[in-house]
């Protein structure tokens, strides 16, 4: 991933942080500095700006001090910071689904569905778009940077990774079969690109 030069880096975290080209005379400095710790990663610029955006000068420090402890070529962990950051389980949730099922795929149809696990969709779509966590193109598909949805992926997979039954999620189409043989899951999305279960 290509990094921007500082001045760059500075205009898009403070068009994300601050919606206008620059920021604020009190948060010039510690904006330089998070910007520093980024990387001059475009993607890390944006997800962090929209998360920092309204929040006052303790949380950009708090912020500040987690991105100095984590090493420039860790960039999903320095991204987890936003997710970290969601304020409910339920947009969480609905961010780690979109990572394993969604991507492409139309909000108008992916609404109800996570609106039948409870989830209340429409806001937590538009919490993640703001976040920049999701994105929404022209013909109201859902999508997500790369970066973005094997950081989801990666939350599901830590919580068991050699056991891929007591994953609430499951994308991967030979987990799935492995654990239909043996165990049930919460939630299980099949599309039919090539999908193939045998009758034994």
């Amino acid at each position: 991933m290509k990094e921007m030069d500082q001045s760059e880096s500075l205009e898009l975290f403070s068009w994300h942080a601050f919606k206008q080209a620059s920021p604020g005379k009190d948060f010039a400095r510690v904006s330089r500095n998070v910007v520093e710790y980024s990387g001059g990663l475009p993607l890390a610029l944006e997800v962090l700006g929209s998360y920092l955006f309204n929040r006052g000068i303790a949380e950009w420090n708090s912020i500040l001090e987690k991105l100095k402890r984590i090493p420039n070529d860790q960039i999903q962990k320095k991204l987890k910071i936003s997710y970290d950051g969601l304020n409910d389980d339920t947009t969480k949730d609905i961010f780690l689904h979109i990572a394993c099922f969604f991507i492409g795929m139309d909000r108008r149809d992916v609404i109800p569905i996570l609106n039948g696990c409870e989830l209340f969709a429409e806001i937590g779509i538009s919490v993640l778009v703001d976040r920049s966590l999701v994105t929404i193109d022209d013909r109201n598909r859902l999508g997500m940077h790369d970066l973005l949805r094997d950081m989801g992926r990666e939350i599901i997979r830590d919580k068991s990774p050699k056991e891929p039954g007591e994953r609430s999620r499951l994308w991967y189409n030979k987990d799935v079969l492995d654990v239909l043989a043996e165990q049930t899951v919460r939630f299980i999305y099949l599309f039919s690109s090539g999908l193939k279960v045998s009758e034994a």
